[in-house]
């Protein structure tokens, strides 16, 4: 039976549904409640945890079953692609819409986000991809007339693959404001400078003057804040896409919408 961190108490010996290895249960003021494997231990669940992470999944898990939808996180799905184990699952209350989010914190590779994908797609369930908004992002945002900009963000692979994915769409959660924001990606312009010089014979040179794109660097967008219950969940259909850098699958995707 799964028990959560949040109704546990403190004295009884509690178990990773996963490998089974005893846990401890964490609870405090300051820190979200949660179960954290006793050391050592190989657990694949126990690798890449945080409290932004916690935090995300208990605010999208809490913000649904509050509007009556079924919803739980850190859910099996069993697929021929590969088992996942959704951050969050979710039910609309009427059950005519099941959808899985993947808060994603930590870097990861074109292929293995594709393959997570693709194992979501083989069992009819549309994923969600969201990233944290958290507080080196916050630190270094600008606000503007709609949300915030990041004028220089160093894109991640993951993010360049879910965007792409969503057709130029990636949704932030910030969990400690409670929010989400719709981004977008736009390029980061290096300008070179201009220089000039005489050459051996005289004559004069230049070089620069111009702006050039960032292979790095991307310009963040980000429209916001809204809460959960201010936004829709949707699902889209996209075709199978190939680029010199990674393969999109074809197939249902879940995103947000505005209201």
């Amino acid at each position: 039976m799964k028990i959560d961190a949040g109704a546990a108490q403190k004295g009884p010996d509690y178990f990773c549904p996963n490998c089974h290895g005893a846990v401890i249960l964490r609870k405090g003021r300051i820190v979200a409640h949660n179960f954290s494997h006793k050391p050592p231990t190989s657990c694949s669940w126990a690798v890449g945890e945080t409290q932004e992470h916690l935090a995300a999944k208990l605010l999208l898990r809490d913000a649904y079953r509050m509007m009556g939808y079924q919803a739980d996180y850190e859910v099996v799905v069993l697929s021929s692609g590969g088992d996942r184990r959704a951050d969050v699952y979710v039910i609309s209350p009427d059950g005519g819409l099941t959808f899985a989010i993947e808060v994603q914190h930590t870097p990861i590779l074109y292929d293995a986000i594709e393959k997570r994908t693709v194992a979501y797609m083989a069992v009819n369930v549309p994923v969600m991809w969201l990233g944290i908004l958290g507080g080196k992002m916050r630190e270094t945002a600008e606000r503007t007339q709609s949300g915030l900009i990041i004028r220089q963000y160093p894109i991640r692979p993951w993010e360049k693959w879910a965007q792409a994915l969503c057709f130029g769409e990636l949704w932030y959660i910030d969990p400690v404001e409670e929010s989400l924001w719709k981004g977008r990606f736009s390029d980061h312009l290096i300008d070179v400078p201009s220089s000039s010089w005489y050459g051996e014979g005289g004559e004069e040179m230049s070089a620069g003057g111009y702006s050039r794109k960032s292979k790095r660097w991307r310009t963040l967008h980000l429209e916001g804040p809204f809460r959960v219950h201010e936004v829709n969940e949707v699902t889209k259909w996209r075709r199978p896409w190939t680029s010199s850098a990674f393969n999109l699958p074809g197939g249902h995707f879940a995103s947000f919408e505005k209201r």
